[in-house]
This record gives C-alpha cells, sequence and structure tokens, in this order.
C-alpha cells in the first residue's frame, strides 16, 4: 500500500494520541473530518496500522525485565527461536547474526520468574549457551507509557475491564465502552481519561515499520567509562534508536536501532561510539522476528514448551 504525506501525517498524530477525534486530525494535517477517517479506515483495514492501548507493565504486576542471548548447536535456529517463542514470558524473539543465534526479552513478574524462565530457555534441545543481562534502568522503551502507574489502589474491575476493550480497539467511542461496563459515558470517560492522565495507559498507533521504509533492525550492547548517564542520555534521542536499557551482567546497557538503510544503521553506531563515555560497541543484526507481543499478563506458572525438555528438573 502507498502511503502519501497526508497517510504519514495522520499516522504520527495517532502516534501522539489514539484517541484525537477524525475532527481533531483532519484539522492537524490540513484534511476535512470525512477524508481524515477515509483515510485512517483504509490504513487499518490494510493491516499496517492498529491503535490499541498499551498499559503500563507495573499495573499488570511486571516488574523484572531481562535480555538473553541464546547460541544454539545442532538443531534449526528456527525450530528453537520457535521453542522459546511459546514461554509466556519472552514478548520479544528474534533470529540474529553474530555470536549468537537468538536474542529475546523477558519480562516477568518478579526476578524469580525470570530466573524461571531463563531455566526453560537453558533446558531447550538445541539450545548451547545462554547469557542474561538483567534491566536496571528503561531509557527509552516504546511499548509502554512514560510515566509510572502511580497508586494501583485507585484501580478496581472496572477500569480493568475497560482496559481490556481498549487493548482491542483504543479508539472505541466512550458511549460504547459504558454499554460494555455498565456504566454512564460520563462515568466511563471519567475513569478512562483518570487512567490516560495517570500513565497506567497510552492509546498509540502502532505502525508496522515498513510502512516508514524502515527495514533495517539491529541491536546493541555498550560498556561505558563511568556511571554513564549522561551518555545513555543522548543515545536515546538519536533518531533510528528505538529501544536502550541499563543493564546488569557482561555490558553497562543494551539497545536497538531501526532504520531505513545500512549506511543510516553505520552511521548511528559510529556517533554512538564518538561520545566520550562509551568505551565500547558490540551490535549484531536481526534476521528474522519471530515474535513481538508486549501487551500480555504475566503468568505465575511457566508451561514446559512441547518437545523441548531435556531433562531438567522443573523449576518451582
Amino acid at each position: 500500500m502507498e502511503l502519501d504525506e497526508f497517510d504519514l501525517a495522520l499516522i504520527e498524530q495517532l502516534r501522539i494520541d489514539g484517541r484525537a477525534s477524525f475532527e481533531a486530525l483532519g484539522a492537524r494535517v490540513g484534511l476535512s473530518r470525512t477524508a481524515a477517517r477515509a483515510r485512517v479506515q483504509r490504513i487499518v483495514d490494510s493491516g499496517l496500522l492498529r491503535v490499541a492501548a498499551i498499559v503500563h507493565p507495573e499495573f499488570e504486576g511486571i516488574h523484572a525485565f531481562g535480555h538473553v542471548s541464546v547460541a544454539v548447536h545442532g538443531r534449526a535456529t528456527a525450530q528453537v527461536a520457535a521453542a522459546i517463542a511459546q514461554l509466556p514470558d519472552t514478548p520479544f524473539v528474534s533470529i540474529v547474526s553474530g555470536r549468537h543465534s537468538i536474542i529475546a526479552e523477558l519480562r516477568s513478574s518478579d526476578v524469580a520468574h525470570l530466573s524461571d524462565t531463563v531455566s526453560l530457555i537453558r533446558a531447550i534441545d538445541g539450545v548451547e549457551l545462554v547469557d542474561t543481562l538483567i534491566y536496571t534502568h528503561l531509557v527509552k522503551e516504546p511499548h509502554f507509557p512514560a510515566q509510572g502507574p502511580g497508586n494501583l489502589d485507585q484501580y478496581d474491575d472496572t477500569d480493568r475491564h475497560l482496559l481490556d476493550l481498549l487493548r482491542e480497539d483504543g479508539r472505541m467511542a466512550f458511549a460504547d465502552l459504558a454499554d460494555q461496563v455498565g456504566l454512564s459515558r460520563g462515568a466511563t470517560r471519567t475513569r478512562v481519561l483518570r487512567m490516560l492522565e495517570t500513565g497506567v495507559v497510552a492509546v498509540t498507533a502502532t505502525v508496522n515499520p515498513t510502512a516508514y521504509g524502515m527495514t533495517q533492525m539491529c541491536g546493541f550492547q555498550l560498556r561505558l567509562e563511568t556511571e554513564g548517564a549522561r551518555a545513555l542520555s543522548m543515545i536515546g534521542k538519536f533518531d533510528g534508536v528505538d529501544f536502550l536499557a541499563r543493564t546488569l551482567g557482561r555490558c553497562d546497557a543494551v539497545g536497538s536501532l531501526v532504520t531505513r538503510t545500512r549506511a543510516e544503521t553505520l552511521d548511528t553506531l559510529d556517533r554512538i561510539r564518538e561520545i566520550d563515555d562509551v568505551r565500547d560497541v558490540q551490535s549484531w543484526t536481526h534476521l528474522e522476528l519471530v515474535k513481538e507481543q508486549y501487551d500480555r499478563r504475566p503468568t505465575r506458572a511457566l508451561p514446559q514448551p512441547n518437545g523441548a525438555a531435556r531433562g531438567h528438573a522443573a523449576p518451582r
């Protein structure tokens, strides 16, 4: 599907505010309400755009984040990656180039359950080595609201029902939401706006990066000279840097780039290397994205992936 400047402008506005009215969207990009509505619907129908709620992980009890690099031996990499992707606490799994064959991100209720997931990955047939990083600070994360959710005791089951509905359709009208949860339109609007304002949820457009011609994805890890806060702040503002986290493990930070060309990737990596506090940069190329599913709730009991066990003891 070909996107023109109006389509791209509408997408950008929906990324800023997924619940903006068609009248507001049209005014911001120079279109009528009717034209804005028709264009947005066409893009949604094409599969390039989805507007949905992104709930802050803490609201769902997710407090531990990590990253694993997996070396594979004696089995097809795609089979191992598929087995890792079956685990509920692996929202992101990708086949990559370099020393390791697979990169996965972990999100669990706590460090103990994160450790359980690492044990399950080690038990998968074909996994030779698992190198784990723990995220200590998320510098840039596109998959949840920037604010924390605040006091969680102020939210009830009706709020959770509203969030579930907004996960399916972030632009669902207040009247329709009210019908679903059994409240007045005004009370429903108040609840939704409160959750948006407090950072429990953000409603935003999720876009296939290829719509923007962003076809190159690269991961990188950093070793920093001192505390490194200044360097990470600078890197997080670079165009193309999609994700960045401070880590505990073999390196001090890990991140990812999404760019249009290899030349842009190389240029960004060079800019990172030029920062005074950056001592070392290592990178890898993402070859095949196997799983990307960030909007989920943590699973307490972790299942053993079918056909994956090698006789290791089951985790607690």
